[in-house]
């Protein structure tokens, strides 16, 4: 198994029906990009009981496939004019062989698309120049049309705004419909018009943690606040009869992967209610009184219809990934009849999916041959205690046929911390099936604070990062050790994001590692509070004032601990980083080298909050196991 093998893979996305079920559009894209691009990415078109084509072309990236009322046209954004800004474009959808037009001369960069209900209109949102992606975006930020850097580099607050935007289909024009001074993360359109959103005040990424739902009338160019939350929101919908709008609100570390309990709102009285499921990431409306969802359920996922009385029809569930690496998701038709999704599984590579009595039949073939040269590691549950008695898990790897007795073991700790490792076929780059290839068992843990087990189990890691759940994952480490799986003298661990940021602090502060890889890391909660662009995010998780002396920001920094430290550290991160700045690698590098630990520093340009170019994809793996093998295979 090599990384060139893995970056064949293609990653179905964002499946759509139209409105009356027979047709399907996804995008699809490739696993890595070359130099100042993103990963390419095309849209593939067909009847849902037929073989789906391609059907743009590029170059560039195309996404978020949206069909017409009447199932006549396709609307997608691209950025094949400006790499990285994101335009409108249409499709017919009858066949032949023309590319897509352009609709409109936008501003800013398209992160959604809604047609109006008689079709001669879409409201678009688009992110201003200048905005920046999530962190499971990338974490960079949008540049202008003409791609020119400022000179000088200007901050200042409240530059760049996400907007809602509508554009006529025969005319192209576009005009500014949303509010002035609302900042739109996400809407749905309503049929009168309006729509329902979530929003903020302040456009700034930090500010999307204390986001609300509003009503906004889009002609008056007004709003009305309907609710504002104690946790994160995701996944608004409006009902069809316009009275009530349901949503996701969570505890959630990063935007775009909210899970939680469904909350359904009056838009008249704004009387909120809770309906009893949990673990939801995506919701639809089936009728006035029924809500669609999908959702994480311990390593796996489900789906299942819920109704406004509490009344709850599970649909499926297993291990497997219905959405993607972070969002739970399936499509439906207007009738909430046709259900369709993405699904990979430990075994399965990503395909394109409808539900049919009861199991999934795929529709797409775009992974049949890598697949079948790929030699799968054994995949299993484990299962362990965490010292106060709760019960954890997570997923083991260890090499296809492998029968023998203790492995060397590297502990793969997700980000977040509100994500979570799931049954998939090659999550983030496929590090785990490349180590377990190369002899290593892999434990991928999910410790307090993971999602798809409830609230509780989520809001554990508040005011308490690093605390309980690094305990849990060393727990995790003992039991593989007790089990004969692993060799307690050689352990590793690495990590992106939050998985970053525990790895550091499993260097600076515990003897149990023999080697370390922390990725897109945080060292110093301080610094990276004044430096990243979601300074809100540790406010809330560290539970304490940045600027209190003595208190969380400098307890649990990484770099506070550093002297004594002795484990080798090898630190990997993307130099354009506006999540996990890459001054926080530099930091813990320079701790490092002050307490004599062996350490290496490896700055990827071009890359954010993650590795997207197929050469820097390439170094990070080969980078990676030499350094495992040099501390993990030698002979003590």
């Amino acid at each position: 198994m090599t990384p060139d093998l893995l970056m064949r893979l293609l990653r179905p996305s964002e499946a759509a029906l139209s409105r009356d079920g027979r047709q399907i559009a996804f995008a699809v894209t490739e696993s890595f990009s070359e130099p100042n691009e993103r990963p390419r990415s095309r849209i593939w078109l067909g009847a849902v009981d037929g073989e789906p084509r391609q059907v743009t072309h590029g170059p560039g990236v195309d996404m978020l496939p949206r069909f017409s009322p009447d199932g006549r046209l396709l609307a997608f954004a691209s950025d094949r004019e400006q790499p990285g800004l994101m335009s409108l474009y249409l499709l017919a959808t009858g066949g032949g062989e023309d590319e897509a037009q352009p609709l409109g001369r936008l501003e800013g960069s398209v992160e959604d698309i809604q047609w109006a209900a008689g079709g001669g209109s879409l409201v678009v949102l688009a992110a201003d120049p200048g905005s920046d992606r999530a962190g499971a975006q990338q974490a960079t930020r949008i540049v202008a049309k003409d791609g020119a850097d400022d000179d000088p580099d200007i901050r200042r607050p409240f530059r760049a705004w996400r907007r809602l935007l509508r554009v006529d289909t025969a005319a192209g024009e576009a005009a500014e419909v949303g509010t002035e001074g609302l900042n739109v993360w996400e809407f749905d359109l309503r049929d009168d018009g309006s729509a329902v959103a979530v929003v903020s005040d302040d456009p700034s990424e930090s500010a999307w943690y204390d986001a609300y739902v509003a009503l906004l009338d889009l002609d008056a160019r007004t709003a009305r606040n309907l609710y504002r939350p104690r946790w994160q929101l995701q996944a608004l919908r409006s009902s069809p009869d316009g009275r009530r709008a349901a949503f996701v609100e969570g505890l959630c570390s990063d935007r775009t992967i909210v899970t939680g309990p469904v909350n359904v709102v009056e838009l008249q009285s704004g009387e909120v209610r809770e309906l009893p499921v949990d673990d939801v990431g995506w919701l639809a409306w089936s009728d006035d009184e029924t809500l669609l969802y999908a959702g994480w359920q311990g390593l796996g996922s489900r789906c299942g219809r819920i109704a406004l009385d509490g009344s709850h029809t599970e649909l499926w569930s297993g291990e497997a990934t219905i959405g993607t690496r972070y969002v739970p998701r399936i499509t439906v038709d207007a009738r909430g009849e046709t259900v369709a999704a993405v699904r990979e599984s430990a075994g399965e590579a990503p395909e394109v999916v409808l539900f049919e009595n009861g199991s999934w039949r795929s529709i797409s073939r775009l992974n049949d041959e890598v697949a079948g040269e790929l030699e799968l590691p054994r995949w299993e549950r484990f299962a362990w205690t965490a010292h106060d008695g709760l019960e954890l898990e997570g997923l083991l790897a260890r090499p296809a046929g492998h029968e023998g007795g203790p492995l060397p073991l590297v502990v793969w700790v997700h980000g977040g911390p509100t994500a979570s490792w799931t049954w998939q076929f090659a999550p983030q780059y496929g590090h785990s099936l490349l180590l377990a290839s190369a002899g290593y068992a892999v434990l991928a843990p999910n410790p307090r604070g993971s999602a798809g087990r409830g609230a509780a189990f989520r809001e554990a890691v508040l005011g308490d990062m690093g605390g309980e759940d690094f305990e849990d994952i060393v727990a995790g480490v003992d039991s593989c050790v007790a089990a004969g799986i692993a060799d307690e003298d050689r352990v590793g661990i690495f990590g992106g994001s939050y998985g970053g940021f525990m790895s550091a602090l499993a260097v600076t502060r515990s003897d149990r590692f023999a080697a370390a890889v922390p990725m897109a890391v945080v060292s110093n909660w301080l610094s990276f509070h004044l430096t990243t662009n979601i300074g809100r995010f540790d406010e809330l998780f560290l539970d304490d004032d940045p600027y209190r002396a003595g208190g969380a920001y400098f307890e649990r920094s990484p770099v506070a601990h550093a002297p004594g430290s002795r484990t080798p550290t090898l630190i990997v991160h993307g130099e354009l980083d506006l999540c996990t700045p890459v001054g926080q690698a530099r930091e813990l590098y320079q701790a490092l080298v002050d307490a004599g630990v062996e350490t290496e520093l490896a700055v990827y340009p071009r890359e954010g909050h993650g590795y997207v170019e197929r050469a820097h994809q390439i170094d990070v793996w080969q980078r990676m196991r030499a350094w495992f093998d040099r501390h993990l295979l030698r002979e003590f």
